[in-house]
């Protein structure tokens, strides 16, 4: 099955946010839907350009509460930017017209949730829902009868 096929069959809401919002604003949107475990960035053409995870962004929320170790836990503690100086330029994405089966071991490699669907332009389509696979696979003659 292609992507795009399972867009359709199973669309998910995916979290934007802009390059520019602060702290407060992204929280605000991830903390919107429980369903929503990753944030993407886009820039002002609509353009996917990052990734912000629930993990990551709890910690620096969060970072205060904690005990101060290394380097980087202090520098936590002192840097709550901007989505664009935040967010991670490097993640994991398919295209919509892979197949599934081609972007599954991707999604279980990089261990995602959300896998964000990005088209040649650049554009945040959809994603692939972890959970939503799951729940399909299991409803597999092949699964039922294991």
């Amino acid at each position: 099955m292609k992507v795009s096929d399972w867009l359709l069959k199973y669309p998910t809401h995916a979290g934007v946010v802009r390059q520019h919002w602060n702290i407060q604003q992204i929280m605000q949107k991830l903390m919107s839907n429980s369903r929503l475990h990753d944030l993407y960035v886009i820039d002002t053409h609509n353009h996917v350009v990052g990734h912000l995870s629930y993990k990551k962004l709890a910690k620096l929320v969060l970072a205060e509460h904690c005990c101060t170790h290394t380097r980087s836990q202090l520098l936590e503690r002192v840097v709550l930017g901007t989505a664009e100086e935040l967010m991670e330029t490097h993640f994991a994405s398919a295209s919509p017209d892979e197949n599934l089966d081609e972007i599954l071991y991707r999604q279980l490699d990089h261990w995602v949730e959300d896998l964000p669907i990005i088209n040649q332009q650049g554009e945040l389509v959809g994603v692939i829902n972890l959970s939503n696979v799951l729940l399909e696979v299991m409803k597999t003659e092949a699964f039922q009868n294991r």
